[in-house]
């Protein structure tokens, strides 16, 4: 099988995104641009030309309904670990399952293909400093996660590789779907409706940069993204800058790299 190049993945994902706006129309199930997408696409109107990223948000009451409602396809499948166990994720990917998604030295427990990210938007406390503790505690169980999704220790000196090699046979004791099954209760946690505070609790990769105003997220606006127009959050400033800065320009050209690490190809 041929290696698809990048821009051959950003074509694939762009159409599982036209595929996944148009079902959320017919479904009235709001969603926001998020993350490098967002960043891509009010920087560039655009994909982020050296990387390929499709990253939505979506309220956790819409998400739990997209879950119910999307009935799998012969080309497209949406996995969830609520809707498969094996999964090893504690948000969604939406796969086009015409092609293969190769992460190498990864075990995701089922065969990928090329996929767009859904992740739940939740609230967080009220109190800023419970959420920013909170946020600490579910970053610990995703990184656990990760050292059992891991086949192998994967750093360059022989004693981070074996302290690496030790926390995988421990965490892969407990199993992938302990610590899904801990983070997805943690981002469900019965908090506030009228939170000050929402964001991704089922990907802390940014910490307490991922707490974000709720107004940000109040209503959605169109922004163009490769020619089309797609929802992004009312306060995508404010929601950029927590995560990035000074997001608008471009990094040094040694750092216009890629932050993926996976091959794919068209079956």
């Amino acid at each position: 099988m041929k290696e698809l190049t990048l821009q051959e993945l950003k074509d694939i994902e762009f159409d599982i995104l036209k595929m996944f706006d148009a079902f959320c129309k017919e479904n009235n199930i709001r969603y926001f641009f998020a993350y490098g997408t967002l960043l891509g696409a009010i920087r560039y109107k655009g994909f982020i030309p050296w990387d390929d990223d499709v990253d939505v948000l979506v309220p956790r009451e819409d998400y739990d309904r997209l879950l119910k409602l999307f009935t799998d396809s012969e080309q497209y499948r949406l996995y969830a670990y609520e809707r498969e166990p094996k999964y090893r994720y504690p948000f969604a990917k939406l796969c086009d399952m015409t092609t293969r998604k190769d992460e190498g030295g990864y075990e995701n427990g089922v065969e990928l293909g090329v996929d767009i990210d859904i992740f739940p938007l939740d609230a967080w406390d009220n109190d800023l400093e419970k959420a920013k503790k909170e946020a600490k505690t579910i970053g610990r169980n995703m990184a656990y996660l990760g050292y059992t999704k891991l086949k192998k220790p994967d750093s360059r000196t022989p004693v981070k590789r074996f302290v690496k090699g030790l926390m995988m046979r421990v965490c892969k004791l407990f199993g992938s779907s302990y610590f899904v099954e801990k983070i997805i209760k943690a981002s469900r946690k019965p908090i506030c409706p009228d939170s000050a505070y929402v964001g991704c609790k089922t990907w802390c990769v940014y910490g307490a940069r991922g707490i974000h105003r709720a107004e940000a997220f109040a209503e959605a606006i169109d922004i163009e993204f490769e020619g089309q127009k797609f929802p992004a959050p009312i306060g995508y400033d404010a929601y950029l800058t927590d995560l990035y800065g000074d997001y608008l320009p471009e990094p040094p050209k040694e750092k216009q790299k890629t932050h993926h690490s996976f091959q794919a190809y068209r079956l």
